[in-house]
Formats: C-alpha cells, structure tokens, sequence
C-alpha cells in the first residue's frame, strides 16, 4: 500500500502520467486541493490551471517543492530522494500539461493512498 498518483487529461480515459509515493508533489497538489475544497482529496479529481502549473515548474527548477509531513502512506521518509529520481519526469510533465491547456484541454490530478 502507498500513495499512488496520476495525471493526464480529461479527454483521454488513461493516465499518461503515474508517480509512487512523490510527498512533495502531494503536498503540493494538497494545497491547491483545500484552497478551493473542503472534503478529502483522495481519489478526487484536481483540475490545475495554467498557472498551477506554472508555479508548479518554478518550484521544481529551483527545488522549492513544499515539504510533506506525510501521511502514513506517502513516503515522506525519503521525500528529498523522491524529489530528485522524479525531478526530469516532473518537468515532463509540467511541459505537457501547458501544451495541454494551450490546446483548450482540462488537465487533472488524482491520487489514491
């Protein structure tokens, strides 16, 4: 058991990204989940936007991520090795997801722990 979590498109039904116990891309992503929820994230749908994903990159390339508490699951442990090992798929990512939403595509975020 562990923190899985995925992203990709609304429009496609697979994930085209997949991460295993990424504590500060969780937290990360938590944050923007209670600024605009209430309820539990898990297994919820986050729709990130341009600048969710902007702000997302810089803290990447700086290495700036947040740093996880960590729930029981989620590896936070080792969170600075995570960082590092997913740093270049993170960057990916955050490539692709512009291209995405510049092509009027909804980009979304889940995870299950």
């Amino acid at each position: 058991m562990g923190l899985d979590q995925y992203a990709g498109s609304r429009e496609m039904l697979d994930c085209q990204f997949v991460w295993r116990k990424h504590a500060k891309l969780q937290k990360y992503m938590e944050d923007l989940w209670y600024k605009q929820n209430d309820g539990e994230f898990n297994c919820q749908h986050l729709v990130l936007s341009k600048i969710d994903i902007l702000n997302l990159k810089q803290a990447i390339e700086n290495n700036e991520m947040p740093e996880s508490e960590g729930g029981f699951f989620y590896g936070h442990q080792f969170q600075d090795e995570s960082e590092q090992e997913y740093k270049e798929q993170d960057l990916k990512f955050c490539d692709w997801a512009l291209a995405e939403i510049e092509c009027g595509r909804e980009v979304v975020y889940h995870c299950w722990y």
